[in-house]
């Protein structure tokens, strides 16, 4: 296997922007690019606009590696989750680690903390590194921060997620699918007052849209979504709004193990089999902590460490297929 990365073939022809064609399309000097890429402070406040608007509209990243270095090869990866703060991708990370570090290749990691414009921002900061491939965790939330992937030229793994067009490559799962099959389990188990809860980001509302349209295609009436602020910890509250319900979906173990925690405040939650439970609870992530808690925690286990090991493995290979489908498994367990 080459440790080369080589820019893919599916984005736009052609080199990526440069400082002279910002300056074209803005009217001015090259060198007043570079003042208001370095100094913007010592640049007149209308020719700033204009030349950062020229910067935008071309998808041109300033480049923050100075001198020689500029023109060598970084030997770095750019990698961008939506967020640290708990460790439901760092079977990723981790996995892409062991395939690129005995390369010599270092990674570089940001969180965009499931903001939008935040990710737009620390993917044009990961870019100005001049990493030699970007992965991140699902796809672009806009059209600029697409743009800029594609402008870049070089390789960019897309994970978690099945996107039908990837911008390069995507190594990840169905979402939606996901859904669909713990509604199927729930309600082959007699559930039928379902809710989701969870956030509103792309895949989390691919896992409601599989889950609320099996629930429907079954008969059931529409299940209740709860959208949880990315700040409530474990949705302890979140039974107190859903009165009524006798299954759950989590959009992640985190949200699962918090809305447990207020079952069984309520007096709701059984020490027993999954047919014991009044409320049944399915999460995703097959968080370690989900085998510890009593009862334990069904989920959905994704393969973590294999979407960052193939998430790598398209970075250094060009060839073969560019959008790997690694799948999903439906862990059963006492809490549903």
């Amino acid at each position: 296997m080459s440790s080369e990365l080589t820019a893919p073939g599916t984005g736009p022809a052609g080199a990526a922007p440069t400082l002279s064609e910002v300056a074209k399309r803005a009217g001015v000097s090259s060198i007043t690019v570079s003042r208001v890429v370095r100094m913007p402070d010592l640049v007149a406040p209308e020719t700033r606009a204009r030349v950062e608007q020229a910067m935008r509209d071309l998808g041109y990243i300033p480049n923050l590696v100075a001198g020689a270095r500029a023109r060598a090869r970084t030997n770095s990866v750019g990698v961008l989750v939506p967020t640290i703060a708990n460790s439901i991708f760092a079977d990723t990370v981790q996995g892409l680690s062991d395939k690129l570090e005995p390369l010599g290749f270092s990674v570089i990691l940001a969180q965009s903390r499931y903001d939008a414009e935040r990710e737009d921002r620390m993917l044009a900061a990961l870019l100005s590194r001049r990493p030699e491939a970007i992965i991140m965790v699902g796809s672009p939330a806009t059209e600029e921060g697409s743009r800029l992937l594609r402008n870049a030229r070089i390789p960019i793994v897309e994970t978690w997620d099945l996107p039908a067009n990837p911008i390069d490559a995507v190594a990840g799962f169905d979402n939606y699918k996901a859904g669909v099959a713990v509604a199927k389990h729930l309600v082959a188990q007699g559930r039928r007052q379902l809710a989701f809860i969870g956030g509103d980001d792309p895949r989390g509302t691919r896992r409601w849209f599989g889950f609320r349209d099996e629930a429907l295609a079954s008969g059931l009436a529409e299940p209740r979504r709860l959208i949880l602020d990315r700040k409530d910890s474990g949705s302890v509250a979140a039974h107190a709004r859903l009165p009524g319900v006798d299954a759950v979906f989590a959009a992640n173990d985190a949200h699962a193990i918090g809305f447990m925690s207020g079952l069984r405040k309520a007096g709701l939650l059984r020490d027993g089999p999954a047919s014991a439970q009044p409320v049944a609870v399915i999460g995703l992530g097959d968080l370690e902590m989900g085998q510890l808690i009593s009862p334990t925690l069904s989920t959905i286990s994704v393969h973590g460490d294999a979407i960052g090991r193939t998430a790598a493995t398209l970075t250094l290979e060009r060839g073969g297929e560019r959008r790997v489908d690694l799948g999903f498994e439906l862990v059963l367990r006492d809490s549903g």
